[in-house]
């Protein structure tokens, strides 16, 4: 397997971070792609397999990963957002769990979030399932306390061929890594998805990042764009996720509004209704006794 590992960046300190965590893996890998979302000159570690090539400025995260798709001379592709990390075992795991795969298949991990306080939160809290369908493991609310099914960016390896045969949508500004699994999933019912149960790589909960600005509405729309085969999965999409973005704005309106939303577009399970509507009062009550 010749890995090529594309890193879009638009330059944070964190870069060479990410790209010594590619360097240190205990299986080298075979290039490492940064690509550049800025005109600003990068200061990367020395390596002759790492090069640059030049995206932007303002083309955005799948145009990045689109273009070091193009460019890249390996089989595989590592995925890596440039303020994240790998674990030094990622790529020996996850090569030994695909040694054997044919057909499509991608491989992930779970990862851990860490915060700025300090703490840290290893996700996803249950794995996909033997056959599942990934829209099915990201999105379906399970019960009113649970989770969902979490497969982030920066865990992810799949064959080359399979970015250039469903590209990433270089159009959109959010919601970019499941856009593509979606994607792919629809295009391919028979994905096999290698999942390794150890922590892989590490995401930081950084501020200024596209999805702390994500609009409830402008999420309501994509899931409208990429879920509109299934109103299960729309509704339990906006009633969680969508919602979520609601509750950052500061208004139970915008909360309430949203609920709607996912009722009247979509038919969400019971499970997803009972966590709207508590999450909903609750943050209600909350602010009127703030």
């Amino acid at each position: 397997m010749r890995l090529s590992v594309v890193i879009p960046t638009i330059g944070r300190p964190e870069l060479s971070r990410a790209v010594d965590s590619v360097l240190a893996q205990t299986v080298p890998v075979h290039e490492i792609i940064v690509a550049a979302d800025t005109t600003d000159e990068l200061g990367l570690p020395a390596d002759d397999r790492v090069r640059i090539i030049r995206v932007g400025p303002g083309a955005g995260g799948n145009a990045g990963r689109q273009s070091g798709v193009e460019q890249a001379t390996g089989d595989v592709i590592g995925l890596l957002d440039d303020d994240d990390e790998w674990s030094p075992t990622k790529v020996s795991v996850l090569s030994e769990l695909v040694a054997d795969a044919t057909g499509p298949w991608l491989a992930t991990s779970r990862t851990r979030m860490k915060r700025a306080d300090g703490t840290e939160l290893i996700q996803p809290s249950f794995p996909i399932a033997a056959g599942e369908d990934v829209r099915t493991y990201m999105f379906a609310k399970r019960t009113p306390r649970s989770g969902h099914g979490f497969i982030q960016a920066s865990t992810l390896l799949f064959p080359r061929t399979l970015a250039l045969e469903v590209p990433f949508d270089v159009d959109l500004k959010f919601h970019q890594d499941v856009s593509w699994l979606t994607s792919v999933a629809a295009r391919h019912p028979d994905l096999r998805v290698f999942q390794a149960w150890e922590p892989l790589a590490s995401y930081y909960a950084t501020e200024g990042s596209v999805s702390k600005r994500i609009a409830p509405q402008g999420s309501i729309a994509w899931a409208r764009r990429f879920l509109s085969d299934d109103r299960r999965l729309l509704g339990d999409f906006v009633l969680t996720q969508s919602l979520g973005f609601a509750r950052r704005t500061g208004s139970p309106a915008a909360m309430i509004r949203t609920l709607w939303a996912g009722v009247r577009l979509g038919r969400p399970g019971a499970a997803a209704v009972l966590y709207a509507v508590g999450a909903t009062v609750k943050y209600s009550l909350r602010r009127k006794n703030t």
